[in-house]
Formats: C-alpha cells, sequence, structure tokens
C-alpha cells in the first residue's frame, strides 16, 4: 500500500499529537556496556533519537533488566550475533524494527535538537 501526501502541493501527513512534554529516545540505548558496542560499529548514539511522549519513555525504560524492555531487547540481540561483526546498516535496521515492534511514532532527530512546544490544532498545510 502506498501513501501519496502530495508534498509538492504543500500538504504535509499530521500524526496525531496529545498534549504532553515529548523527550528524546535513544534509538541506541546510553546503557554503558550497549553504547560501546555501538560505537564499535560505528554507530554515534546521540546522532538517532525519536522523539515522543515522556510516558511512553517511562514505559519503554520500565519492566525487566536494566534500561527496561528497550534496552534488554538490545541487549538480546547483541547476544544473538554471538559476536559477530556487525556493520552500522544492520544496526539501524533493527533499530527501526524495535520501533515497529514497540509502535513509536515521531521524528527521528540528534540528541541535541530543540523539541517543539505542543501546538493544540496541528496545521494540516505547509508554510
Amino acid at each position: 500500500m502506498t501513501f501519496h501526501f502530495r508534498y509538492r502541493e504543500g500538504f504535509l501527513p499530521a500524526l496525531p499529537r496529545g498534549p504532553g512534554k515529548l523527550v528524546h529516545h535513544h534509538l541506541f540505548p546510553q546503557q554503558p556496556e550497549l553504547a560501546r558496542w555501538f560505537r564499535s560499529h560505528g554507530v554515534d548514539i546521540h546522532k538517532f533519537t525519536i522523539l515522543i511522549p515522556e510516558h511512553i519513555h517511562r514505559q519503554l525504560h520500565s519492566g525487566k533488566g536494566r534500561g527496561g524492555m528497550w534496552n534488554q531487547a538490545w541487549r538480546d540481540f547483541r547476544d544473538s550475533q554471538q559476536g559477530r561483526s556487525m556493520t552500522s546498516e544492520e544496526l539501524h535496521r533493527k533499530a527501526v524494527e524495535l520501533i515497529f515492534r514497540f509502535e513509536l511514532t515521531g521524528p527521528v532527530v540528534p540528541y541535541n535538537a530543540p523539541v517543539a512546544p505542543y501546538q493544540a490544532a496541528p496545521s494540516i498545510r505547509a508554510p
């Protein structure tokens, strides 16, 4: 299925955003052991965060293991590779898979990117 949003005509896709604070969620965890693993495979963890509601972020990092279910999913993946060398592309593909598995939506931005304030009425037309 393909969706055509007619970007050239000034229309933008609208995803509903409820009120509340958005936070940067690292797609590649900051936990030291995982961060070292990502760095050794050429991934800068601070370049890839997704803006998500704060309550969703808390859910992702709750539950079993250090860092919750998100970090556990990455540890499970790392351990399943049994020390195999991986490309950064393979790690990015896994990050996208986890975004779908955990049903996250939001822009992917660097960690230092500003978070726009909530607007009650989203704009449907591009400026």
